[in-house]
């Protein structure tokens, strides 16, 4: 009788045990949609969107020659205020380079007919478990060389 009660005990420790540990699949939904609205934003001029994904202490950093460009949240927003309308003659594509639960790397490209505009993003949750963009690293690639004499979009 003992050993039918301890068997029962450990079956039901064992089922308890099983059935909460698995949590099921976690949800990649927050970072992404924070990193199509980026998208969205940047192609249709969109800075309400934008806004609501970058956070307060959010850094757009851009090489420029030897030299490092910053620009901050409030800066980036109030430029794109002038642009309203704007549409982006580019086409997009992104990869989730790493995560984690709390840290997301992620490459976002627009491609446009001569080069590359190569973003990568640092998202992360903050406080209130809100994904926010908290850094873009902008790099450009020309895709064909021009020709000598020709211009260039951009260049590292």
């Amino acid at each position: 009788m003992k050993s039918k009660f301890l068997l029962v005990c450990i079956i039901s420790l064992l089922s308890t045990t099983t059935m909460y540990a698995f949590t099921g699949p976690k949800t990649d939904a927050g970072y992404n949609a924070v990193i199509l609205d980026f998208i969205d934003s940047h192609m249709n001029s969109n800075y309400k969107k934008l806004n609501k994904v970058l956070d307060e202490n959010y850094m757009l950093k851009i090489p420029r020659g030897e030299k490092v460009i910053q620009q901050n949240k409030s800066s980036l927003i109030d430029a794109m205020k002038n642009e309203v309308g704007t549409k982006q003659n580019c086409e997009s594509n992104y990869e989730v380079l790493a995560k984690s639960d709390a840290l997301v790397i992620a490459r976002v490209d627009f491609t446009y007919h001569d080069s590359i505009q190569h973003n990568y993003l640092i998202v992360e949750k903050n406080d209130n478990q809100e994904w926010k963009i908290t850094q873009v690293c902008k790099m450009f690639d020309d895709i064909q060389t021009p020709q000598s004499g020709g211009d260039v979009t951009a260049k590292n």
